[in-house]
């Protein structure tokens, strides 16, 4: 019962059986974990960066030992627009690649690990699938891997193949 007919009756109970009965108190393992601010936005932004870290190396070392093949490109009638897009077109099939299989495995260990997790802080283990967010998250990672082309593939598009093939 709740209110003041509720407050009366368990003040009774208390005071006619003090050592049977213990009011109740919030579960410090939950009180701690609320503390945390947000968790979840945080190891989400965490993880954001650094996958955003190693695209942007990844496309830096691959245009730097690709530059023969860039430099090919240039000699076969290539334009600098065209260059800058095939290593705009290398970041979204690796930012696709890692969304295809990181999304799908990502639900799943979370839809697996949660249960467990919520029982030992005393939450109900219903896991949630935001759908919406997670298209949202994919866009975004496109729209990141794009913007993290943009200073190799223009480093690309502008070097020279005669000085690109001259190693040769």
């Amino acid at each position: 019962m709740s209110g003041p007919r509720g407050a009366a009756a368990l003040h009774r109970l208390l005071s006619g059986n003090p050592l049977s009965v213990a009011a109740s108190a919030p579960p410090t393992r939950l009180v701690n974990f609320g503390e945390a601010v947000n968790f979840r936005l945080i190891f989400g932004l965490l993880f954001g960066v650094f996958g955003a870290a190693a695209l942007a190396h990844l496309l830096v070392v691959s245009v730097a030992r690709r530059r023969h093949e860039m430099g090919l490109l240039k000699a076969m009638g290539f334009v600098n627009r065209q260059v800058v897009a095939v290593v705009r077109w290398q970041a979204t099939t690796v930012a696709l690649i890692a969304t295809l299989v990181g999304v799908p495995l990502g639900v799943a260990l979370g839809r697996s690990i949660w249960p467990a997790f919520a029982v030992n802080i005393g939450v109900i283990p219903c896991p949630i699938v935001d759908v919406a967010l997670i298209v949202t998250i994919v866009a975004g990672v496109l729209a990141v891997a794009a913007l993290l082309a943009m200073g190799p593939a223009v480093v690309a598009g502008q070097s020279k193949p005669g000085h690109l093939l001259h190693t040769q």
